[in-house]
């Protein structure tokens, strides 16, 4: 019975019952027949069994067990054959899974960690441990919080908390690395648990960010910086007093630096240190008493210690253990204790003025704090100068309104609208009104030519200042005071020009001296009238010639002049009146006149020039000029003295150029100049012949030719050989017209590297529009190069590695829409690339994986990394089984973005789990049917048995036993083939070899019966493997022809029995092999009586009929005692 199914029958004879006749004639007889010694044959029938009938019912009891326990063992057998076959599948598959993923892990840029319930690392990869500079192995069985401060301890420990709700969140942690240094992670966890659910630790992924954190840190501070110096710069304007401005800095100082306390000093003209602010922690902590008990704290402090260290060298320091600084020189008693100290000059135009110390920052202070405090000091020292500039302005005002007042000469403030914003006491009397009355009114109102009033309080605004402006201020009561204006512009504190003071001189008896000269100069004129007649027929002769040179000078913007120095008349030509603009009709200005031509801003040095003159040498100057149009011109004016008999100068003579002109084109010459010898790029001109001639500073850093080794060389020096008519080229293209902007070639450095250019070439015309040389500007490039080089070789790279995967990756963005995808995507679905970006992920799935999809993004979204299963669809109709390891994308604000996945295709291990699970049922029905049939062949024997006893009267005990021994022999030769089957962990194949060789042996030591000199020779072909339908009836073959060489071939103790299995052809196309095998001994022989045809014999009639089953071939040797062949052909196994 198998499964509860009755599949078949066991049967066993040969036995005698108690109460049976024995014929032992007809035995005699069969031992005479068969060649057997009849003595002993009848004394082996002795020992056949004479049994009960209790006895038979016993065995056959027993025979039914045996019949279960078979069945029972096969049945086993096959399932644990099953079971391991499909366990051995899973483990290589999981084998295969671990080494892959393992892979990926250990090569990616990011940090992994896997820690226990008890936050003990339990796995690292090789990333992280490069990231915290520690090894696998010191940092496996650590503690996670072993490499953070208690605050990240803190964050570990909340995060801990919610891993064991469940609940995975990214967050950022400081890690310590070995060497100490700050290691900044963005840790994406995930929480692992067990199949019922206990929480077993998390798994981590650690992005390096150290990098964005120290420029968070650094753009913190620099913040905090600016806020503190415009703190500063607000308060300069707002505080009353100089220590109110200081405490402000100083609180800056102590909020940008985290100390506790500290103070602002600056040096006195007494060469000691004076307290401009120190903080009020300061002042509480500070117990220190003068000699009369009461508590004074020092404000004046000799140049010395920490504080003489920063002053005597100019630059800042720090110490976290001040006791032990050299520099120290202690505390006074009752001073706060410093922990640390830091200090930094304040510096104005080079020298040290000052200094800010604070101290007892916990932690101590580094070179941040000391770069921060540095970066604030000027601006301290800026608002201390200018709180001091202001107080001095406000005292230079009262001390200059001092002077204004005491002043005899008329002055006026006025504002940019005109209108009076001042007057000293002296405008009240020459005006004869009051101050209050004056301020607010139009100022041109007091003067009897109001229009020329405004017009030279403008020239103030053009030229910044006027001087002896002629005007006449009328008094109220009609009185007329002639007078002289000085004016200049005054500005605010920014500098701008907000209003005009100007200051008057009266001129009232200058003026009167002057009409009494004009009446001497009538009298003179009518002399000169006289004279003027009898030159003018000479001047007449000399017109012609100087028609002729003022032509001439007019082409060259040159006029002379002359100025007599006793009468203070000029002659100009007729270019000097072009070029100051002057009326023709006028007479040439006298020297005073002259002077107001001159730019003011020039004046001083005309004059200088003029007194350097008087020594007697011609001499050059350029200058401005204000023509009487307002233009301004620059003009170059050559003079020389011209002297008496006596060597005293009565005369000046000389010319005067208009340069205006070529001034502005040295200036733009000079700009392009600089720009050029500035530039960072190399830049300089080549000749129609593409010779060089010229060569910029930048053009040496480029090519490394110095302007003197490369001006006048042919372009070519510059070009490797392979391009060395490139720039020729080049250069017809520019002589065509065209343009060539931002081209990219190589060149050759002076030391024979190449390097890569960008050259920008522009044609060079002179004044007439003809192409006279090219310029160049070359950009070194050869960074630029590498680095795209770099790039692209690095994309290359990785675009390989994704392409060549063996799994298909895919990119989708928020709107799960696919925007990449691999090759093998691409050719899991079947889809060329562009039918498969733009489409939406649920395109490609069964309906009834899309919900798992939707579940999964929703998962994303929320930063859950994790892996599933999905059924595809592709393009053919055909479905597919992927493994997908999804992981989620955010930008750097934390905005999801979509998500990226590894698909790994489990299409066969799907099909594989599906074919298990239906192959069971199938597998049942080839065990009950081998089994059926292995017991069908039982039943057979044990029926070919049976018929040795019909008909017979007399059966013995002994006689039965020995059947039921054969019996069992026959089954234990087939039970063993299912043994094998187990050993060899095969379904229905096994190795033949093997099995013959035990057979054997278990058959010896049933029939030697302590006999150690029966010997066995056995020769077997290794690894020979047949199904069961060839190796059940083998082993019966096998079986009986050596039982029977045991029982019936030897007469004495010794004997041999020999063996020899071998493979005598194979055809290779077929796989079909020709087999023998050969049972022989050495024993007596078989009696001549026996032929194979009709044996008589159970056994060898057994024989033949399983020889017939194989289809194979049965030979009989008698020549040195009994040899059986069997040859047969058969399909072999692998």
């Amino acid at each position: 019975m198998v499964g509860g199914h009755h599949i078949g029958n066991i049967f066993s004879g040969q036995f005698f019952f108690e109460d049976e006749y024995v014929d032992y004639g007809f035995f005699r007889s069969q031992a005479r027949k068969y060649g057997f010694n009849e003595e002993e044959y009848m004394a082996a029938l002795e020992k056949v069994p004479r049994l009960s009938r209790e006895s038979v019912e016993a065995g056959m009891t027993f025979l039914t067990k045996l019949a279960h326990m078979i069945s029972q063992l096969s049945y086993s057998n096959t399932r644990l054959a099953h079971s391991l076959v499909e366990r051995d599948s899973f483990v290589n598959a999981l084998r295969e899974s671990e080494r892959r993923y393992r892979n990926i892990i250990e090569t990616a840029s990011e940090g992994i960690l896997i820690i226990d319930s008890e936050v003990r690392i339990s796995y690292a990869n090789k990333k992280i441990a490069e990231m915290l500079g520690y090894s696998l192995e010191e940092l496996t069985g650590k503690f996670l919080w072993d490499f953070a401060d208690e605050i990240g301890r803190s964050i570990l420990k909340q995060n801990l908390k919610k891993r064991r709700q469940g609940i995975n969140e990214v967050y950022e942690l400081k890690l310590i690395c070995k060497d100490g240094s700050p290691l900044w992670a963005l840790i994406s966890p995930k929480a692992l648990f067990d199949k019922e659910g206990g929480f077993t630790g998390s798994l981590g992924m650690f992005t390096d960010i150290t990098e964005r954190k120290q420029e968070e840190c650094r753009i913190n501070r620099y913040n905090l910086i600016l806020e503190g110096i415009n703190r500063i710069f607000r308060n300069v304007v707002q505080a009353k007093t100089e220590e109110e401005l200081g405490n402000t800095c100083l609180s800056v100082a102590l909020e940008v630096t985290g100390s506790q306390f500290g103070f602002i000093n600056e040096i006195g003209t007494d060469g000691l240190l004076h307290d401009i602010a120190k903080s009020e922690l300061a002042w509480e902590r500070c117990l220190i008493y003068d000699k009369t008990g009461h508590q004074r704290l020092p404000r004046d402090f000799a140049v010395h210690g920490l504080y003489g260290r920063v002053i005597s060298n100019g630059k800042g320091f720090f110490t976290n253990d001040p006791p032990s600084h050299p520099d120290s020189i202690g505390l006074p008693q009752g001073h706060p204790p410093l922990k640390s100290f830091l200090g930094v000059p304040l510096v104005q135009e080079g020298k040290t003025v000052g200094l800010i110390a604070v101290a007892n920052r916990e932690g101590g202070y580094t070179c941040e704090q000391q770069k921060d405090l540095e970066a604030i000091a000027p601006a301290v020292v800026q608002a201390l100068q200018r709180r001091k500039a202001e107080e001095a302005l406000r005292l230079s005002n009262i001390y200059n309104r001092s002077l204004i007042e005491a002043s005899l000469d008329p002055s006026v403030t006025i504002g940019r609208d005109g209108k009076i914003k001042d007057v000293n006491g002296a405008t009240e009397q020459v005006t004869g009104y009051s101050r209050n009355y004056l301020i607010g009114t139009d100022f041109s109102y007091y003067f009897t030519e109001p229009e020329k009033a405004y017009t030279g309080y403008q020239q103030v605004f053009i030229d910044g200042k006027v001087r002896d402006y002629p005007l006449e201020i009328q008094h109220k009561d009609g009185q007329v005071t002639p007078v002289l204006y000085n004016a200049s512009v005054y500005r605010d504190e920014n500098g701008e020009v907000i209003g005009v003071f100007a200051a008057a001189r009266d001129i009232t008896e200058r003026k009167k001296a002057e009409e009494a000269l004009k009446k001497a100069y009538d009298n003179l004129e009518e002399i000169i009238e006289e004279r003027t007649a009898q030159l003018e027929q000479a001047y007449n002769s000399l017109k012609e010639s100087e028609e002729g040179l003022s032509e001439a000078q007019r082409m060259a913007h040159i006029g002379n002049w002359e100025w007599d120095i006793e009468t203070d008349k000029a002659y100009w030509s007729g270019e000097m009146y072009r070029i100051f603009g002057r009326d023709p009709g006028k007479r040439a200005p006298s020297c005073s006149e002259y002077f107001n031509y001159i730019h003011p801003g020039d004046r001083d040095k005309y004059c200088d020039a003029i007194r350097k003159a008087v020594k007697g040498k011609p001499f050059g100057i350029d200058y401005r000029i204000v023509p009487d149009n307002g233009e301004k011109r620059i003009v170059h004016m050559n003079l020389k003295f011209v002297t008496d008999h006596k060597n005293i100068p009565v005369k000046f003579k000389g010319t005067v150029q208009d340069i205006t002109e070529r001034k502005k084109s040295e200036e733009k010459l000079q700009v392009l100049a600089n720009v050029v010898k500035s530039s960072n790029d190399a830049i300089g001109t080549i000749s129609l012949d593409d010779i060089i001639t010229s060569w910029n500073e930048e053009a040496e850093q480029v090519y490394g030719y110095s302007a003197e080794e490369v001006l006048g060389k042919h372009t070519s020096i510059l070009a490797p050989p392979h391009l060395n008519t490139e720039t020729k080229e080049l250069s017809e293209l520019i002589k065509q017209g065209k343009k060539i902007h931002h081209y990219e070639t190589s060149r050759v450095r002076k030391n024979g590297q190449t390097i890569y250019v960008s050259i920008t070439l522009s044609p060079v015309f002179d004044t007439y529009g003809k192409l006279t040389a090219i310029s160049f500007i070359s950009r070194d490039i050869t960074e630029r190069k590498r680095v795209e080089e770099k790039l692209r070789e690095s994309e290359e790279k990785y675009r390989n590695i994704v392409e060549t995967a063996n799994e298909g990756i895919f990119i989708i963005n928020a709107e799960t829409i696919i925007t990449y995808a691999n090759k093998k995507m691409t050719d899991i679905l079947g889809c060329p690339l562009e039918e498969v970006t733009g489409r939406k992920m649920c395109d490609f799935v069964s309906e009834e994986s899309k919900d798992i999809v939707k579940l999964n993004q929703k998962r994303r979204r929320q930063g859950i990394n994790d892996s599933y299963e999905l059924k595809l669809v592709c393009k053919d109709g055909s479905s597919l089984w992927a493994l997908v390891n999804a992981k989620s994308l955010f930008d750097k604000d934390g905005k999801f973005m979509g998500s990226i996945s590894l698909l790994t295709d489990i299409t066969k291990r799907k099909e594989a789990e599906e074919a298990l699970a239906n192959i069971e049922v199938a597998r049942k029905k080839e065990i009950h049917h081998r089994i059926k049939n292995n017991l069908q062949v039982i039943s057979s024997l044990l029926d070919l048995q049976a018929e040795k006893f019909n008909n017979r009267e007399d059966i013995k005990d002994l006689e039965v036993l020995a059947a039921f021994r054969e019996s069992q022999d026959r089954v234990k030769s087939m039970a063993l083939i299912h043994e094998e089957l187990y050993r060899g962990g095969g379904l229905d194949t096994l190795n033949f070899s093997s099995y013959i060789e035990e057979l054997v042996e278990n058959l010896f030591r049933t029939y030697r019966l302590g006999n150690d000199n029966l010997r066995l020779n056995v020769t077997l072909e290794e690894n020979i493997f047949f199904d069961m339908d060839t190796a059940v009836p083998l082993g019966i073959i096998v079986n009986e022809l050596v039982s029977n060489s045991l029982k019936h071939a030897f007469t004495g103790n010794e004997g041999e029995i020999r063996i020899r299995f071998c493979r005598e052809e194979k055809n290779d196309k077929t796989q079909e092999s020709l087999f023998s095998l050969t049972i022989s001994d050495n024993g007596k022989g078989i009696p001549d009586n026996i032929e194979l045809e009709n044996p008589g014999t159970l056994g060898l009639k057994l024989v033949g009929i399983l020889v017939d089953q194989l289809d194979g071939n049965l030979e009989l040797g008698r020549g040195q005692g009994t040899e059986f062949r069997i040859s047969f052909r058969v399909l072999e196994k692998s």
